[in-house]
């Protein structure tokens, strides 16, 4: 009774606070973050979505966007380069393109412009994306690749550096390049791992950059509030079944640490615009202190973070996980999204049984009216 208790306040809440997007009605493609042999480049999926995408509120953007959109804060993005006719951004060298997508979608969850008629938007729309390569063509990184990446962001102004890729080995040089960051007052957030795909296994870590002192190292989290087991990160985000925009302008899903740590970089720019005169390890201490804690687990709290220490006290929208099926790795996007509708249709009819439902949202903590 408890648990069903626990499930069922967990649920009303999530609802109250913006809840998860209903299930799309096409299928959307996952992203590689590294292309096969002979594999040809990504192409556009053509596919728009007709829904919010369930991590904006999540992450309680309608409630971070009136305090700031991240206007003014470069944001360098080190990946497999970004499709600059796809997300507005700027590129240093060749990284204005991408063959294999992934950086593409990074920067899309961080930076893409709100628009007219659009359901999707970066957590940090007025935030200022700068695409910096840090992989070859087909997405495989290096550590040399990564330390000039990240020397080039800092040159350019890049006052939050997102490193979605990393290495197995802790390169000295690349390690350098952290430090030399750091010195510069810059934020470097970084994925944990690689990205979750079905029917690959992720050998254990560290990774690096993220392994490296100094660095926000960042694992995923899904729709069910649940982290990738094992993962060392330091802030957990939203990161899988994530929707964002791809090659082409199309829409694509993407699952791991990448995609999360797109999220918290975005995080990172809606207060650093917001707050102008914080360093770089203040951000990063106030990203980790400010998060919302769960046994074994920090979960991003963006409005927290932006808001803390002010007069009044900070106005926080918890996002508490729902329980959700266990799903097998080799179950694809669409049996998930089915999954999340479930829950949403789940929430309605909760929130039609108000005699019942509203009891159980107090029992949680929950106040209405936005507070």
């Amino acid at each position: 009774m408890r648990r069903q208790l626990a499930v069922a306040c967990a649920t009303f809440v999530l609802a109250a606070n913006g809840g998860v997007a209903a299930a799309q009605d096409t299928v959307l493609p996952q992203i590689p973050q590294v292309l096969r042999a002979g594999q040809p480049c990504t192409g556009s999926s053509g596919k728009k979505i007709t829904e919010t995408p369930w991590q904006l509120p999540y992450l309680g953007a309608d409630r971070l966007w009136p305090l700031s959109t991240g206007a003014g804060v470069t944001v360098a993005v080190v990946d497999t380069g970004v499709d600059s006719t796809a997300v507005p951004v700027e590129a240093l060298g060749d990284a204005g393109k991408d063959c294999v997508g992934h950086g593409t979608v990074v920067a899309s969850l961080i930076g893409a412009p709100v628009r007219e008629g659009f359901k999707f938007a970066g957590l940090a729309p007025g935030a200022r994306v700068l695409a910096v390569r840090g992989t070859d063509k087909s997405g495989v990184p290096s550590a040399g690749g990564i330390a000039g990446a990240i020397d080039a962001a800092v040159a350019a102004g890049a006052r939050v550096i997102c490193v979605a890729v990393g290495v197995a080995e802790a390169d000295p040089g690349l390690g350098k390049a952290i430090e030399r960051a750091l010195a510069a007052g810059a934020l470097v957030v970084a994925a944990a791992g690689p990205d979750s795909l079905p029917n690959k296994k992720v050998e254990p870590g560290p990774y690096y950059p993220a392994g490296f002192p100094g660095v926000l190292a960042v694992s995923a989290l899904g729709p069910d509030g649940k982290a990738e087991a094992g993962s060392p990160g330091v802030l957990a985000a939203p990161g899988n079944l994530v929707v964002g925009t791809g090659p082409g302008g199309g829409q694509v899903v993407g699952s791991g640490p990448a995609f999360a740590a797109a999220h918290v970089a975005a995080a990172a720019a809606l207060i650093r615009a917001y707050r102008p005169e914080i360093t770089g390890s203040e951000l990063a201490k106030r990203l980790r202190d400010k998060a919302y804690r769960q046994p074994g687990l920090a979960m991003l709290d963006p409005l927290a973070a932006l808001t803390a220490n002010q007069a009044e006290a900070p106005v926080t929208a918890r996002r508490e996980p729902v329980a959700l099926a266990a799903v097998p790795d080799t179950v694809g996007p669409q049996r998930s999204a089915l999954i999340v509708a479930g829950i949403v249709a789940l929430a309605g009819c909760l929130l039609g049984a108000v005699a019942v439902v509203v009891p159980l949202g107090r029992r949680c903590g929950w106040r209405g009216g936005g507070r």
